[in-house]
């Protein structure tokens, strides 16, 4: 007899990929394989390849990834606008708290070291970092405490680059902004193009732009290469919330008539998924701030 599907929330869902079914001549079932991450469905790929749910089950995933994202862009900007509209007199309050800019910069700090370990043991082949990270990521309180964590570290840094521009140029471009993803998300959503795949050529292009703004370094007071690495920025990220919105979706697409996504997040990827839509929103503004603003 074949292995019972998966049932969530009393819902069939579809046959895991890291279980083989018994043989049908066979009285003894087939070893079952074991996945790269037994406690991950393909986390290497953050993705689950050929169990999509149904709509229904992944509109509600959906929902919790943006509430989650929603409470994050509020925790950020609601900290950013007194360096906007009162922007000396809360430049003042750092500079007399400056114990503040050291927690911020000692927890971008420690993120750095923590990714650059990460990636340095992938190069060589392990994954304990990395499946330590997502365990972290799926586990309550500490993916909600982590989250919180870096929307507040955010709101200080994303408040003093505002600073640096008019407040009415920094509100047109977040109008401007807003209105430029909410295109883009429909766009991912009912496109019958599907752009889960192309997270290869996605690390191409970020690596690319890195590129640029080293050459950008030599050129610090060029502002022609300064408007180009800022165009470039905005139309890479631009790309990248298509790609990170099509994996959130995944199969919930179908609802809204877009096409079949082979790729998408599994449903306990809830707190990764909003924190990288979260920083795609993030690059997405300040590269057009870059582009756009109008300095003081």
């Amino acid at each position: 007899m074949a292995a019972p599907l998966p049932v969530v929330q009393g819902k069939v869902v579809g046959r895991p990929v890291d279980i083989e079914q018994p043989h049908p001549h066979s009285a003894m079932p087939h070893p079952v394989p074991q996945p790269a991450f037994p406690e991950h469905l393909e986390v290497a790929q953050l993705a689950c390849r050929d169990a999509q749910l149904p709509p229904e089950i992944r509109l509600g995933f959906v929902k919790k990834v943006y509430g989650i994202l929603g409470m994050m862009v509020v925790i950020t900007f609601g900290i950013s606008l007194p360096f906007v509209f009162a922007t000396q007199p809360t430049l003042n309050f750092f500079h007399q708290h400056v114990w503040i800019l050291y927690i911020v910069g000692a927890v971008f700090l420690a993120q750095l070291v923590f990714d650059l370990a990460m990636s340095c043991q992938m190069c060589c082949g392990g994954t304990g970092l990395i499946e330590s990270y997502f365990r972290m990521m799926k586990t309550a309180p500490w993916n909600y405490l982590y989250l919180t964590t870096f929307s507040l570290c955010f709101g200080v840094l994303v408040g003093f680059i505002c600073a640096k521009y008019k407040a009415q140029s920094v509100v047109l471009v977040f109008a401007l902004t807003a209105v430029l993803i909410i295109a883009l998300t429909i766009y991912a959503v009912r496109t019958q193009a599907d752009f889960t795949g192309c997270g290869a050529y996605i690390m191409v292009m970020i690596l690319g732009l890195i590129m640029l703004i080293l050459v950008y370094s030599f050129f610090p007071g060029s502002v022609v290469v300064n408007k180009i690495i800022a165009g470039v920025g905005a139309m890479l990220f631009g790309f990248i919330i298509v790609y990170d919105t099509q994996l959130i979706f995944g199969s919930a697409s179908a609802a809204f008539g877009g096409g079949k996504r082979n790729i998408e997040y599994t449903l306990d990827m809830y707190a990764f998924a909003a924190f990288n839509l979260y920083l795609d929103f993030l690059n997405f503004f300040l590269y057009m701030l870059q582009l756009l603003g109008e300095r003081r």
